[in-house]
């Protein structure tokens, strides 16, 4: 049987991701050699697992049913740009969020769960972030950076009241995301 490619994510309210664009615009407008992501694709990845057996995300859902009734719907702040690694070296654009305790031990409690279905746990640190763009080339790359460290705008605040269990189809024009599963959040 195939495996599905999955992700869980929180996603981002459709008035946010508006907001979002427009920030995303000004950064578009550098013409730096970046791959940009569309509005509706914008969420948090809390967890990558990649190919998933059918039978595993059934199992993995009914915890992560489970695992929404013991952490409270949130809100949740973004409020600065950046770049991975770094603004040096910039190969993914991101819209960073405010410190959450919240995010950070739902992030921490899927990522055990995770390790405990044998995904393998992450190396780096959890940055909650929305990723913008994936930078392809160096063409402009110093006027994108500039931009990025210069931008203004206004925090944008969304309110979390679910996971989702998402389905990445890798295609030529790119990833297409599916909601395989939500799971509420405590009101």
């Amino acid at each position: 049987m195939p495996a599905i490619r999955t992700f869980i994510a929180l996603p981002a309210s459709s008035d946010v991701q508006q907001q979002m664009a427009v920030v995303q615009s000004e950064l578009k407008a550098t013409q730096a050699d970046v791959k940009w992501e569309l509005q509706d694709k914008f969420h948090i990845t809390l967890k990558f697992l990649g190919g998933v057996e059918l039978s595993n995300i059934e199992s993995l859902s009914s915890t992560l049913a489970g695992m929404g009734k013991q952490f409270p719907a949130f809100e949740i702040t973004y409020n600065s740009l950046g770049a991975f690694p770094n603004l040096h070296n910039p190969r993914v654009i991101w819209l960073g969020t405010k410190s959450n305790q919240v995010v950070l031990d739902l992030q921490s409690s899927i990522e055990q769960v995770c390790s405990d279905f044998g995904f393998q746990k992450e190396e780096h640190a959890f940055h909650p972030h929305i990723t913008f763009g994936r930078v392809k080339g160096t063409r402009n790359l110093a006027r994108l950076t500039e931009t990025i460290k210069t931008i203004t705008f206004e925090p944008m605040q969304s309110r979390c009241s679910e996971l989702l269990l998402m389905k990445s189809d890798l295609r030529p024009s790119g990833s297409i995301y599916t909601i395989l599963k939500s799971f509420p959040l405590q009101p």
